[in-house]
């Protein structure tokens, strides 16, 4: 009986000597290490972050403690602009392990990179880096490479790959990209001339000049530093400054607050943009980019050429000018 005992326990022991994958919940996922190996006399549970990436504790039925080897790996690896083969979603790493993905016809995705490790039956490692969304939930992971290297990828059936951007011209604005600095340049054009946001004509404020404004019902735009900062995504301080100061920065702008809350001068004037709904299209020129958008200028068609620099990861207007 003791004899049955023991070769049961033997038999179960081979059969669980294995290392488990992690899986995350969308379409485009991949399976990563649980960095988790069983035996019959140990279980050792290796995890490496942004904030430990030297060892990590491991724990057994004897309580005894061993250490994996130092990883020589960092999120910060990754820095820099990556794309995506087949399909060019463009993947910006930051040196702090913090990533955006864009998707080319739209939407996005970001988090945190964190190395972690599976240790496998011989003893030796895989290191990783796992993509971490912003609820913590896994995205995506791709094996550590030998450096230097300028591809990752991710080993599951029809996995990821990332080309490196290695050229010193950041890769060019997504057509959503090209679309969303249209829709600034938009926005900026008539709130200048008074209809950008929605106000509520019955309630208004008279500063002492006699300037009339009326106060905003818009659920985005409820104070000036929610103009400002939807501005300031879009739009380089230098172009703000030479085209649209009067909006916010002048002694009587076109945006005030009264009383912690927006109000819109009331002054409605023509404005210089009447843009047709169709994607924008993006030239590669001699000092970056520019996105032409084809213009309906009170009944003639004109280009207007958006001249764009990626600044903090991401594109803005620094200039406009007719084609």
């Amino acid at each position: 009986m003791k004899k049955s005992t023991i070769t049961l326990i033997a038999l179960l022991s081979v059969l669980s000597l294995s290392a488990c994958g992690r899986e995350s919940d969308n379409n485009d996922d991949f399976k990563s290490p649980s960095a988790t190996t069983t035996s019959s006399t140990a279980t050792t549970s290796v995890s490496y972050t942004t904030e430990s990436t030297s060892t990590a504790a491991a724990t057994t039925t004897e309580a005894a403690q061993t250490t994996a080897p130092a990883a020589d790996y960092s999120p910060a690896d990754l820095s820099g602009e990556w794309i995506q083969r087949d399909t060019g979603n463009i993947l910006t790493v930051s040196d702090d392990g913090t990533f955006s993905l864009k998707y080319v016809y739209g939407g996005s995705r970001s988090g945190k990179i964190k190395i972690e490790s599976e240790e496998h039956p011989d003893g030796s490692f895989t290191y990783w880096y796992s993509f971490y969304g912003e609820n913590d939930d896994l995205w995506a992971g791709f094996v550590c490479p030998e450096k230097p290297f300028n591809e990752i990828y991710s080993e599951d059936d029809g996995g990821m790959t990332f080309v490196r951007n290695d050229s010193s011209t950041p890769l060019a604005p997504t057509v959503p990209e090209a679309k969303d600095l249209r829709d600034a340049l938009a926005f900026a054009d008539r709130l200048m001339c008074g209809i950008g946001i929605a106000t509520d004509n019955n309630t208004e404020y008279m500063t002492d000049d006699g300037t009339v404004y009326h106060k905003s019902v818009d659920n985005i735009y409820k104070t000036t530093d929610d103009v400002r900062n939807y501005l300031y995504s879009y739009m380089t301080e230098q172009f703000i400054s030479s085209s649209y100061d009067y909006l916010l920065g002048t002694e009587t702008p076109k945006c005030i607050d009264v009383d912690g809350e927006l109000y819109i001068e009331y002054r409605p004037i023509g404005g210089k943009y009447s843009f047709y709904d169709e994607d924008p299209t993006v030239i590669q020129t001699d000092g970056g980019y520019s996105i032409n958008i084809r213009n309906n200028d009170y009944g003639a068609d004109n280009t207007v050429v958006l001249d764009v620099v990626k600044e903090d990861g991401r594109w803005k207007i620094n200039g406009v000018h007719s084609s």
